[in-house]
């Protein structure tokens, strides 16, 4: 009888391994900032898949990183986030390679957001939105026409920009200005840079990260320095206003998909980030997220409303003076202390 029991609890336990051992329980767990993939496209994908997928948010870049570093973000099957800091984690072996031939699409993605300093060959990461800040002005409340971020300085915009609230994103454009690079190390080009940046202080109303542009459509400032989709929601919402990339250079970000080296649905990660892949998905996702579309084969798919806002088209001359914010090491606290200096000013 014992023997014919413990036969029968290893058959149990050989039952109960075999989704470990073979097809993956039908579960996704991503993490990336709120809302960064939409209801309809999590929804559509589970009922073609039956992958129930688990989405979990985090506030910053660094608070992903953090959770990578801490335990490998075992938990975590898929993570968005910006270039910069998956570069940070590719170089600690913390994310995973990906398996290209489980990417059926890949052949999709436009060449020109791929291989970039972040991830040479994407050995590791599969880009998803792509995005330049601009300058957004309402130009009924201007004196001239605003062509450059230099044209801030002017004493007409005293008290009435907004500035994002990020350190290495307007340093970079302040950098830009001076003719050096976003991410400077020498110090003497930072002092003079930090300078500059202190005169702009009395023009500056309002620094805000995530709604930043409220306070454009709301007439509380003339002028704003915003990211892609806030700029493209300003020009639906008031068709007046004017955008335009800074002539001095522009500021450049990847935000990618990429799976942690310790992800516990592998198999899943790479169904969803292929079903991404597809150019009807792919067009969904632009035309949600209003950032510039990384698919060549959703191009067509995306309505011409959408493709005719000056944001989502870079000119060709300006792309090649766009910069990435790059891992500048120790001198990343010099950047913050700056920045802290002008926002208690």
């Amino acid at each position: 009888m014992k023997r014919f029991l413990a036969l029968c609890l290893a058959l149990s336990l050989a039952l109960s391994l075999a989704p470990a051992l073979g097809e993956e329980e039908k579960v996704l767990n991503i993490f990336s900032w709120e809302g960064y993939v939409d209801e309809t496209t999590i929804a559509n994908f589970t009922a073609e898949t039956g992958i129930a997928i688990n989405y979990a948010a985090f506030a910053s870049n660094e608070e992903m990183l953090m959770k990578l570093q801490a335990n490998g973000a075992s938990e975590y099957d898929i993570i968005i986030a910006s270039d910069y800091i998956l570069s940070l984690a590719r170089k600690e072996n913390l994310l995973l390679p990906l398996d290209k031939e489980q990417l059926t699409g890949w052949e999709n993605l436009n060449p020109a957001y791929l291989d970039q300093y972040f991830d040479p060959g994407n050995v590791y990461t599969m880009p998803y939105t792509v995005g330049v800040p601009m300058i957004v002005y309402d130009p009924a409340r201007v004196a001239e026409p605003i062509t450059s971020f230099g044209d801030l300085w002017r004493e007409e915009f005293r008290d009435s920009l907004c500035l994002l609230d990020d350190a290495r994103v307007m340093i970079g454009a302040v950098l830009k200005t001076l003719g050096y690079s976003y991410n400077t190390t020498d110090d003497a080009e930072l002092a003079e840079a930090k300078e500059k940046l202190l005169a702009l202080r009395d023009n500056v109303r309002v620094l805000d990260y995530d709604t930043a542009y409220m306070h454009l459509l709301s007439g509380e400032v003339v002028a704003g320095y915003l990211f892609t989709p806030y700029v493209v929601i300003c020009q639906m919402e008031n068709p007046d206003l004017v955008a335009v990339f800074p002539e001095e250079g522009i500021g450049f970000g990847i935000d990618s998909l990429a799976i942690p080296a310790n992800a516990p649905h592998p198999q899943n990660a790479h169904l969803f980030l292929d079903y991404l892949l597809r150019p009807e998905v792919a067009a969904h996702v632009a035309e949600w997220q209003l950032y510039t579309n990384p698919n060549l084969a959703a191009g067509p798919l995306i309505s011409e409303e959408t493709k005719q806002y000056a944001a989502l088209n870079v000119p060709e001359e300006l792309l090649a003076t766009k910069e990435y914010v790059e891992d500048v090491g120790e001198y990343e606290s010099v950047y913050q202390e700056i920045w802290m200096e002008f926002k208690l000013q």
